[in-house]
This record gives C-alpha cells, sequence and structure tokens, in this order.
C-alpha cells in the first residue's frame, strides 16, 4: 500500500528500536520512525477495526500470537501481505501481523463499560478464563494481558508485555510494604496482589486465571527461575 517517493533525513540521535513497538522491516517501516532510521520504503498508517470478537496478532505471517486484537479495537495498518495485514493496534502500539479479513473500514459500536471500583475486582471477572500465550480475553489471556485489560477498565493505559509494565507503571515499593492492588513481578510475569497473601494472575501452571496464595508462585518461580519478586509496583488513577 506504500507508494511515491520521499526523502527524509535522520534529525534524532541514533538509539535503540524494540521491533515490539516499533514497526520497521527490512522493505518497509511507519513513517513516524523516518527521522530515527534508513528504510528502503515508508507509509502512513491506515485505520482499520478488529471486526470480529477476536483476532490473534501475530510475530510473522502465520507465525506464533504475541497479542490480541478484540472487537471494534483499532488496528493502524502499514501493509497488506496477501491474506495478512501488518502494522500496530493503536491502544498500545504493539506490532504484528492479523489475518485482513478480521479487520474493516467501519468503527464497531463501543460496547457499554462495566464499572469496577479498583483493577483487582476487575481482574476477577476474568477468573477461570483460559490462559493463551499472546490473548487478552478473547479466545484466552495471558499474565501481562490480565493486567493490560484489568487497567484499562479502571482507565488507566498500561503497555502489552510484563517487562514494558514493570518498566512503565506506577512507583516501586518495598516488597515488605505490598499491599492489595499491587503488582507483583516476577521473570517473565505478573499478577495482583490480593488480601490474605494471594496472587491473582493468569497461569500457565493451572492453565487458566486464579487466585492463589503468593508464597506457593514464589516457590514455584525460585524452582524453575532461582528468583521469586522481582519488583512490586503501586499503579493509581493519575499516575
Amino acid at each position: 500500500m506504500h507508494s511515491g517517493r520521499h526523502i527524509f533525513a535522520l534529525t534524532k540521535r541514533s538509539q535503540p528500536l524494540d521491533p515490539r513497538m516499533d514497526a520497521f522491516r527490512p522493505d518497509l517501516a511507519d513513517v513516524a520512525l523516518a527521522d530515527r532510521l534508513f528504510a528502503a520504503h515508508f507509509a502512513a498508517p491506515m485505520t482499520m477495526v478488529c471486526s470480529q470478537p477476536h483476532t490473534a496478532i501475530c510475530s510473522a505471517p502465520k507465525g506464533d500470537q504475541t497479542s490480541e486484537l478484540l472487537s471494534g479495537e483499532a488496528f493502524a495498518v502499514l501493509d497488506f501481505a496477501g491474506d495478512w495485514a501488518w502494522g500496530w493496534s493503536v491502544h498500545d502500539h504493539y506490532v504484528g501481523y492479523l489475518a485482513a479479513s478480521d479487520l474493516a473500514h467501519e468503527v464497531a459500536a463501543s460496547r457499554d463499560p462495566v464499572t469496577y471500583n479498583n483493577a483487582t475486582d476487575a481482574a476477577r471477572s476474568f477468573i477461570d478464563m483460559p490462559y493463551v500465550w499472546g490473548g487478552r480475553g478473547g479466545a484466552g489471556i495471558d499474565c501481562s494481558g490480565l493486567v493490560q485489560r484489568s487497567l484499562a477498565i479502571v482507565g488507566i493505559a498500561a503497555p502489552r508485555d510484563s517487562d514494558q509494565q514493570r518498566a512503565c507503571l506506577g512507583t516501586e515499593i518495598d516488597p515488605a510494604n505490598a499491599q492489595p492492588g499491587d503488582l507483583i513481578f516476577f521473570p517473565g510475569h505478573v499478577g495482583f496482589l490480593t488480601s490474605g497473601g494471594m496472587l491473582l494472575h493468569a497461569t500457565r501452571h493451572h492453565g487458566r486465571v486464579v487466585e492463589e496464595p503468593l508464597a506457593d508462585v514464589v516457590a514455584r518461580m525460585l524452582a524453575k527461575h532461582g528468583a521469586g519478586i522481582v519488583a512490586v509496583k503501586r499503579v493509581e488513577i493519575g499516575q
């Protein structure tokens, strides 16, 4: 879908790009990156919306699922390659490929939001949903998808992956001072601390969203990764 010839100059200091958040390929890149890298071609995004209940965002055409677009959510398309669209999800800028047939130009009617007092209450609405790597609540959900969706329900924007969430969200808290509602980070994993020393999270271990003793999760993480809790972050509305 890219056409025409344009000349761009690099005006910003070279800095590492994150392929999860910065849309670039050897043959094509988002025009927003024109001042940061050289590319054979640049394209301006065309916004479309998910016309299905949900659709997978993949690392490559027919590749592994890395995230998910839900009904009515917007996707900024940079290129169509056969049956696949390449670009990024508007709500969190996550880059990937999805089935072009699952996109439409029409803006879907928004669903009435459900009101929750806090993100933990929102997360409880997902209990027993199957664990699916890259899921955001369509066919299933993963740990960072649960955090992202639950925070979004109470008006807090969050990045897609747990390492990004740890880097960007809230204020770091001494684990000894953790309170219900805080985010507990482990190697490659995240969940909500709840009352009574419990953790509410989407876990591959149980294959679903569960609330279980935090101590049990720490023990599993120590056995598997040699590390337990790596950070505690407190996220409040307005941060």
